[in-house]
């Protein structure tokens, strides 16, 4: 048991330093356990809970870097935040609403654009990010 959370310890510390070049040192993280029960062949979520906020922003707002890493080591992983089944309603409800609230039509419409809730706590708030359009086909003759 000690010998599995010093190993996750291990590969946390390596995951960061090589994706996000945060050296952790003792201390910064708060508490680290495997979720779930364990069973043969499978592998299980482990939460990670940061001392400063600041630690775990920077590294969550950077998360597309697990997308180009070349470590194999690291292929195949994805990180989101832990959040309360009452915080994920809110923003479900968040982005139904300000989809709802975009009436466009054509290449203005709501299917063209990307609905996102950035900020933190009460600052929470819905973002739109226009979806990149296709270039038309150019024919040559």
């Amino acid at each position: 048991m000690t010998e599995r959370k010093t190993n996750d310890e291990i590969y946390v510390k390596d995951l960061l330093d090589a994706v996000f070049n945060v050296k952790l040192e003792e201390g910064d993280i708060e508490k680290m356990y495997r979720l779930g029960r364990w069973s043969e062949g499978s592998s299980r979520p482990l939460l990670i809970g940061f001392k400063d906020y600041q630690q775990k922003s920077h590294i969550m707002s950077n998360v597309r870097n697990l997308k180009q890493q070349q470590i194999i080591r690291f292929r195949g992983i994805t990180m989101s935040h832990d959040l309360h089944p009452q915080e994920r309603q809110e923003i479900k409800c968040m982005l139904q609403k300000a989809k709802e609230d975009h009436d466009g039509e054509g290449l203005d419409s709501a299917e063209n654009f990307w609905f996102k809730v950035v900020g933190h706590g009460q600052k929470k708030r819905v973002i739109k990010i226009k979806k990149h359009s296709p270039l038309p086909q150019l024919k040559c003759s």
